[in-house]
C-alpha cells in the first residue's frame, strides 16, 4: 500500500530531485506539493516547483502556494545557486488558489487527514500559520519528516541549518505542536552525498525524472554549490524506506534570541535536561541503500 504524503518545499536543486523521487517512487503517493519561501522569494520557488512538476511528467500533482516571508523576520537572501531558475521549460502548468496553509488546514482535517505523512524541506512557515487557524491540526498529522536542523554544526550559520534559520519562530511552533517528527538534518545528510558515478547510473536509467534530476544535480554541482549533498533527497528515502534512517529520540528546542546561535536546533543528546523527547534525530543513514532508492524512484516510469 501506496504510503500519503504532502510535500511542502522552497524549490531549489535538492527540492527539485527531492519532490521528483517522491512522485515517481512507487511506494509513495504524493498527494500535493505545498510552497514557501526559503532558497529564494516565493516567486522564484513556486516557478521552480511548477517546472519541475510539468517536465517530470507529474502535472497531476495540485500545487498550493503558501508564505512568502517568514513569521517574524525579513527573509534571508538565500544561496545564489538555489535562488536561480532550474534550466527546465516554463511551465503551462497553473498552481490552485488556495493559499497552502489553508489547504493543509481542510486537508488535514478531513477523513484523509491521519493517513498522510507530512513532509517539509524548507522553512516550516506553512505548517506554522496552519496551526495557529486551527490548533486541532496538531492531532491529525500522523507524522513529519522534515530535513532541518543539525545538532552539531550549522551551514547557514555556525550554529544553524538553513531551514530553521529561515523561519525559527516557525520551527519552534512545529517543533513543540507534540506532533511526532523525524529530523532529518546535516550529520544526515553528509553521510549521503551522491557521487558522479552515482550521477551516471542515474542517467542510464533513461528516463525524464532520471534524466532531469542528473541534470539539476550537475547544474548544481558545477557552480559550486552542494558537492553531491541532495540535502532533502534524503528525507524523502526516510519516507519511502524508514529502516535506511538511524534515529534517536531527543529533546529539541529551537533557540531565537542568541547573537550567535538564532535558529539552532538545540539536541539535547545525553538527556542530561530529563526532559521528554519529542523528535526522533536522524544520526546514520545507510547510504548504499539511499542510492538504490533513489534510482528505484528515478527509473520508475
Amino acid at each position: 500500500m501506496k504510503r500519503k504524503i504532502i510535500l511542502d518545499v522552497d524549490t531549489g536543486g535538492d527540492d527539485a530531485v527531492a519532490t521528483l523521487l517522491a512522485g515517481h517512487h512507487p511506494a509513495l503517493e504524493l498527494v500535493a506539493v505545498a510552497v514557501t519561501h526559503g532558497n529564494a522569494p516565493l516567486t522564484i520557488t513556486l516557478d521552480n516547483t511548477l517546472r519541475v512538476l510539468e517536465a517530470g511528467g507529474l502535472s497531476r500533482v495540485p500545487v498550493y502556494p503558501g508564505a512568502d516571508r517568514p513569521l517574524v523576520a525579513d527573509p534571508l537572501p538565500g544561496d545564489a545557486v538555489q535562488r536561480a531558475i532550474l534550466p527546465l521549460p516554463a511551465p503551462t502548468l497553473a498552481p490552485q488558489t488556495q493559499h497552502a496553509a489553508l489547504f493543509l488546514v481542510d486537508y488535514y482535517m478531513s477523513l484523509d487527514g491521519p493517513s498522510t505523512i507530512y513532509a517539509p524541506t524548507g522553512p516550516q512557515t506553512n505548517l506554522a500559520l496552519a496551526l495557529r487557524l486551527e490548533p486541532r491540526l496538531a492531532a491529525r498529522i500522523p507524522r513529519i519528516v522534515t530535513m532541518a536542523g543539525a545538532y552539531l554544526e550549522g551551514n547557514c550559520t555556525p550554529s544553524a541549518e538553513f531551514n530553521v534559520v529561515a523561519d525559527p519562530e516557525a520551527a519552534r511552533v512545529v517543533f513543540n505542536a507534540g506532533i511526532p517528527i523525524t529530523m532529518v538534518g546535516l550529520e544526515v545528510t553528509g553521510q549521503a552525498r551522491i557521487t558522479p558515478h552515482d550521477v551516471a547510473r542515474m542517467r542510464a536509467c533513461n528516463t525524464p525524472s532520471a534524466r532531469i534530476a542528473a541534470d539539476i544535480i550537475d547544474f548544481i554541482n558545477t557552480a559550486g554549490w552542494s558537492a553531491g549533498e541532495i540535502y532533502d533527497a534524503c528525507a524523502v528515502a526516510a519516507l519511502i524506506e524508514p529502516p535506511i534512517l538511524t534515529t534517536k529520540a531527543m529533546r529539541v528546542d529551537i533557540e531565537l534570541r542568541g547573537e550567535l546561535t538564532r535558529g539552532r536546533t538545540v539536541a539535547d543528546i545525553s538527556g542530561r535536561q530529563k526532559k521528554e523527547p519529542n523528535v526522533d534525530v536522524g544520526v546514520g543513514i545507510n547510504r548504499g541503500r539511499f542510492i538504490e532508492i533513489m534510482l528505484e524512484g528515478l527509473g520508475s516510469v
